[in-house]
């Protein structure tokens, strides 16, 4: 059940860029310097935050406004950003298909 988010992706050294299909934040943006600060926000944004820094290591801080999350690691990561794009693009699936 949901929808699975279409994501493209720009690498910048430490710096991974995602362009999301849909919003998932204001305007604002919100900065996420660590696995707490993800912790207190109960929005998507906070929601999206808290499973990155759950499911990736090495993140520095994560960024997101709008349709653009951001997410700085603390060592290079080169060219897999496959996990991290299947977290995106994976966030509203609620369940499952139950045929495997």
């Amino acid at each position: 059940m949901g929808q699975i988010i279409e994501v493209k992706t720009t690498k910048l050294n430490k710096t991974v860029i995602f362009d999301l299909n849909r919003s998932v934040s204001g305007q604002e943006g919100m900065t996420f310097n660590n696995i707490s600060d993800a912790s207190l926000i109960s929005d998507v944004s906070g929601k999206l935050a808290l499973k990155l820094f759950q499911e990736i290591d090495d993140i520095e801080t994560i960024f997101i406004q709008s349709n653009i999350v951001t997410v700085n690691f603390y060592r290079n990561i080169g060219n897999d950003a496959s996990h991290i794009e299947n977290t995106l693009k994976n966030f509203f699936i609620f369940y499952k298909d139950g045929s495997n």
